[in-house]
């Protein structure tokens, strides 16, 4: 991250982990094709704000939303004392 972007809330940070992921993947051909994609993610509000766009206030957050909605995939949420992968942004 950029020392910028190391700023960013929780909240947005998730989102465009998320974001990330996906592009990364897609440029990979790791998802290419791939008909049941399911996102597992410790942060229920994701969803939300994937669901809602329109009620985020910010530019930058809704393009990442945009970005993020090409993708076809089920988003589910498994609590953070069930959720066995690490990831970054909560183990630093």
């Amino acid at each position: 991250l950029t020392k910028v972007k190391s700023h960013y809330l929780q909240a947005k940070l998730e989102l465009y982990g998320l974001f990330r992921t996906l592009r990364t993947m897609r440029q990979q051909v790791y998802i290419f094709g791939i008909i049941n994609l399911m996102v597992e993610v410790d942060a229920k509000y994701i969803k939300g704000m994937i669901n809602n766009p329109d009620l985020q206030p910010n530019t930058t957050i809704n393009c990442w939303i945009a970005g993020i909605l090409l993708f076809q995939f089920n988003l589910v949420h498994v609590p953070a004392t069930k959720h066995t992968g690490a990831d970054g942004l909560s183990r630093r």
